[in-house]
C-alpha cells in the first residue's frame, strides 16, 4: 500500500513538471533567425531565363524586341503569364549569339527560337503582377534555331 501511494505521488509529480515545462519552452526566446517573411533590401540580383520565339523582325539600332515565351526558369514565370509577346530591352552591352558566333540584333529572324538571359531584383520579382512585370533588359540572347537544341 505505502508504494502504491508513493508511486501516485511521484507520477503526480511528473506530470506536474512536465505540463510546466511545455509553456516554459514556448516561451523561450527564439535565437538565429527570425521567422516571418525576409525583408527585401533590393540587393539580391537573380538570372531570368525566357525561352520563345522572335514575334517581329528587329533591325540595327532597335532597343528593344517582341518576343513570344514559351518557357521559364522560377524567376521568369510572371512573364510566361503575361499578354504575349513581352518587350524585352537590349543595350548596347547585350551579347547575341547564333550558331554559336557572335551576331548583332538585326540578325535575328521572325520565330527564331531565343533563349533570353538577364538579372533583376529578386525583391521586383517577388512583388510582381504578371499584369505589369518589371522591364527584362537582355545580357544575353542566344538563337537556337537550327543548332539542333
Amino acid at each position: 500500500m505505502e508504494v502504491l501511494t508513493k508511486m501516485k505521488k511521484l507520477i503526480a509529480l511528473m506530470l506536474a513538471a512536465a505540463a510546466l515545462a511545455v509553456p516554459a519552452a514556448t516561451a523561450a526566446p527564439t535565437k538565429g533567425k527570425p521567422s516571418g517573411p525576409t525583408p527585401c533590401h533590393g540587393k539580391a540580383k537573380v538570372m531570368v531565363v525566357l525561352k520563345g520565339t522572335l514575334a517581329n523582325q528587329p533591325v540595327a539600332g532597335d532597343t528593344s524586341f517582341q518576343l513570344t515565351v514559351l518557357h521559364t526558369n522560377r524567376w521568369g514565370r510572371g512573364y510566361k503569364q503575361a499578354s504575349q509577346p513581352v518587350t524585352i530591352n537590349v543595350a548596347a552591352n547585350t551579347r547575341y549569339v547564333k550558331n554559336g558566333q557572335p551576331t548583332t540584333i538585326d540578325q535575328l529572324t521572325l520565330n527564331d527560337k531565343l533563349v533570353v538571359k538577364g538579372k533583376l531584383s529578386r525583391c521586383d520579382l517577388r512583388d510582381a503582377d504578371p499584369a505589369n512585370m518589371p522591364a527584362l533588359t537582355a545580357k544575353m540572347v542566344v538563337d537556337q534555331t537550327g543548332s539542333g537544341s
